[in-house]
């Protein structure tokens, strides 16, 4: 992916030789995912699972403050080599795999809280889309969280996701820690409720044209609900998309 800027933001990918930027990423991820999730865990950590190793981040820099705002990472049959997917740990995506079809799997989205407009998860985004442009990827997949065990306190958001955003194409179901999605009757359904208990992160995957899984998987070490998330790039929603990325940028040398 080339390097670009948007106002004093440059976002570019992860210099995995520069053993201080791993470690600065390891640390965000850490403070202000990890612990978003799981405030018991100690300060000072890092998040180091070995998976660094197999993937790419995008990472978006605050040129001003020559600080990492926020950061994406990446993983592809390319980089994982004979890695498991992460998103293996609780889904089956055996039939994505032999689809003939490249992907990227998305993960550890992270952005740190002053800069939690909108803005940089946008510039994120862009930097995935132009990395999956890149490398002739049809499909972005992955998994996006609610906080917590309990999915039936998110039971209008989960109802309106098996409702109106199945995937069709592929049968994703979760191997491990399973929970339906019925907790509502369809017609029953509160859209502004629904909306409410969804992540901000998942609204702009659902604006964007993302699918999701027919059921769900708790996660008790990450203390969240997980949705397995995929989007078929020849079917963006091309008005929402062009909102998103209509931003003038510059390549950097």
């Amino acid at each position: 992916m080339k390097e670009f800027s948007v106002g004093k933001f440059n976002i570019r990918l992860m210099n995995h030789n520069d053993l201080e930027e791993v470690k600065k990423v390891q640390i965000l991820r850490y403070e202000y995912l990890l612990r978003d999730y799981d405030p018991s865990l100690p300060v000072g950590g890092i998040d180091n699972d070995g998976y660094d190793e197999v993937s790419e981040s995008v990472l978006v820099i605050d040129k001003e403050n020559d600080i990492i705002a926020g950061t994406y990472r990446i993983a592809t049959p390319d980089t994982i080599k004979n890695r498991k997917y992460l998103t293996e740990d609780e889904y089956n995506i055996d039939e994505i795999k032999v689809s003939g079809e490249r992907f990227l799997e998305l993960g550890r989205a992270v952005v740190r809280p002053e800069y939690r407009n909108g803005s940089v998860l946008k510039l994120l985004f862009i930097g995935i889309y132009n990395y999956a442009s890149e490398h002739n990827c049809r499909y972005l997949l992955g998994l996006c969280s609610f906080h917590g065990h309990d999915p039936a306190i998110y039971g209008h958001a989960l109802a309106l996701l098996k409702r109106d955003y199945s995937c069709k194409r592929f049968d994703i179901k979760a191997t491990r820690n399973a929970f339906s999605f019925d907790y509502v009757e369809p017609n029953n359904i509160d859209p502004a409720l629904a909306k409410e208990q969804m992540p901000n992160l998942l609204r702009m995957y659902l604006r964007l044209g993302h699918k999701v899984s027919v059921d769900g998987s708790v996660d008790y070490k990450f203390n969240s609900c997980d949705v397995f998330i995929i989007l078929d790039i020849n079917e963006i929603d091309i008005r929402y998309a062009k909102r998103l990325l209509n931003i003038s940028v510059s390549e950097s040398e």
